[in-house]
């Protein structure tokens, strides 16, 4: 996704330079580092925050237990080996349509782009009424920004179960991305009709009020966000946005420095922290945050706003 340039305002749409530094959750979003976007390891539970990736038909003990170990191996980064597991199986059993899904994430996180999208379509021709396979298909075409195909992927999940929650936000958030907001925020709402208080569900609801313009519902459901996951400072990052927003400068920087506390090296927070110091007038601080943003920071377009910002602050004192 594309990243704003904030360049010399003094303040310049906060909100969505936090969703474009995030970006929105999925349903589910415990994938380690190595996965890339979308895909999951583990089986889905509606739960959790990405989407099952167990078929739901009835494998053989051995085979289930072989699976098992491949996708404990693909949790420990050992995905050549993760692999070869799910060649074994693949080649005793042929038909085993959650082998190929598995292997087909394996080889999404080597970024074998062709490879993955073979066994995922393998897997759907095997079981081409199975939800779960087509919405783990969905977020493999997702995460590779193919959302056409990822939208068809969904829609069909939920023909087939309409009581699929995950199914429901993983649209949502393509709908959310493309600017369809009005559709997402329907989307959202049935899956936490039909999942009741799903954190996720919060968290993505809120930017999507947030990216409307609609801050006041996104305090809201980033509020009910951080009740739900205390611990994760992104709830509290996305709530100091919103606030700041809304103009209330003391609680955005009371939420922000929450998100700091939980998470002390990361430097999109200083950065925020730093709008934040620089809109209360606070130069002396947001310069220093700038700097330990550019300390920090991996990213040559985030150094160059904070360069931008501190080359800003100085010669305009406040």
């Amino acid at each position: 996704m594309k990243r704003i340039n904030t360049r010399l305002a003094l303040w310049h749409c906060i909100f969505v330079f936090l969703f474009l530094a995030v970006g929105l959750a999925a349903c589910g979003s415990a994938a380690t580092a190595t996965i890339p976007p979308e895909i999951t390891v583990n089986p889905s539970t509606p739960e959790g925050r990405m989407p099952t990736a167990t078929v739901s038909a009835t494998v053989s003990a051995d085979f289930e237990q072989k699976i098992e170990e491949g996708k404990a191996l693909i949790q420990s980064g050992e995905i050549d080996k993760a692999i070869q597991i799910f060649d074994q199986v693949i080649a005793s059993d042929p038909q085993n349509a959650s082998a190929y899904v598995q292997r087909a994430i394996a080889k999404s996180i080597q970024k074998d782009y062709e490879a993955a999208l073979a066994d995922f379509n393998k897997a759907v021709e095997l079981r081409p009424m199975d939800a779960i396979i087509l919405n783990t298909r969905g977020k493999f075409f997702a995460g590779y920004e193919k959302y056409n195909e990822a939208l068809a992927d969904f829609e069909k999940a939920i023909q087939l179960d309409p009581t699929y929650a995950s199914a429901y936000v993983n649209r949502a958030n393509i709908l959310a991305d493309m600017g369809e907001f009005e559709q997402a925020l329907a989307d959202y709402n049935k899956a936490l009709e039909l999942k009741g208080e799903l954190a996720d569900i919060y968290y993505n609801r809120g930017t999507t009020y947030g990216l409307m313009g609609q801050f006041d519902q996104a305090v809201e459901d980033f509020r009910k966000y951080i009740e739900l996951s205390p611990d994760d400072p992104w709830g509290y990052y996305r709530l100091a946005g919103a606030y700041a927003e809304l103009g209330d400068l003391d609680t955005a920087l009371f939420n922000i420095n929450k998100a700091i506390e939980i998470l002390p090296d990361n430097a999109e927070i200083y950065f925020l922290r730093g709008l934040i110091y620089a809109q209360k007038r606070l130069t002396s601080n947001a310069i220093a945050d700038f700097q330990k943003v550019i300390e920090l920071s991996e990213s040559e377009d985030l150094d160059a706003q904070a360069q931008e910002w501190i080359q800003f602050l100085q010669s305009n004192p406040q």
